[in-house]
């Protein structure tokens, strides 16, 4: 597949073989795969879970103006103040740019506590988990038929959970040193 610039993509009057193989690769390939992929972005993605994601990363970076649909969206359910976060959010910005000019979530999570800024943390912690995408509850469900089989269909519903559980965080399963488990049993 060749990939080509806008540049390179042009129509020009004198073409030559070189120049007309390139016209044709962009009428014919390139722009053909950046409308399919454009076209599948719009329908994974829904137009409010982009504007949701843009406003989380908006929030993280401590713009309270372009992060309102997110704040507007979780206000009410932690009962924060609208003028106290907007005041949490100057300082908190005033401070993250003292310690570093381009900062990002580890520098907010490393430096603002509980504490001294709630209204932040408390929305910092819906942002985090908020899945953004549908994946991870499809992985879920895919991950049932793995784990509830015909062999298995008399486990109880809390054997169930827990197994799924382990299924989808298997990542963080396997990185677990069972020898530790083992000795905190025995």
């Amino acid at each position: 597949m060749f990939l080509l610039g806008n540049d390179i993509c042009t129509q020009g009057v004198n073409m030559n073989k070189t120049e007309n193989n390139k016209h044709y690769w962009c009428s014919h390939a390139y722009y053909a795969v950046l409308d399919t992929i454009i076209g599948h972005f719009e329908l994974r993605f829904s137009k409010e879970s982009l504007e949701i994601a843009n406003s989380i990363d908006n929030f993280i970076k401590l713009n309270m103006n372009k992060s309102m649909m997110f704040i507007d969206h979780y206000q009410a359910l932690f009962s924060i103040d609208k003028e106290a976060l907007r005041c949490e959010m100057t300082v908190a910005r005033n401070c993250a740019i003292q310690l570093k000019p381009n900062f990002g979530l580890e520098e907010l999570k490393k430096n603002f506590s509980k504490e001294v800024y709630p209204n932040i943390h408390s929305l910092l912690k819906v942002a985090l988990i908020l899945p953004i995408s549908s994946a991870s509850c499809e992985r879920s469900f895919s991950a049932m038929r793995h784990i509830k089989n015909w062999t298995k269909t008399s486990m109880t519903q809390d054997r169930f959970g827990n197994l799924s559980i382990l299924h989808i965080e298997r990542d963080i399963v396997n990185n677990l040193d069972l020898d530790i488990i083992l000795d905190e049993y025995s």
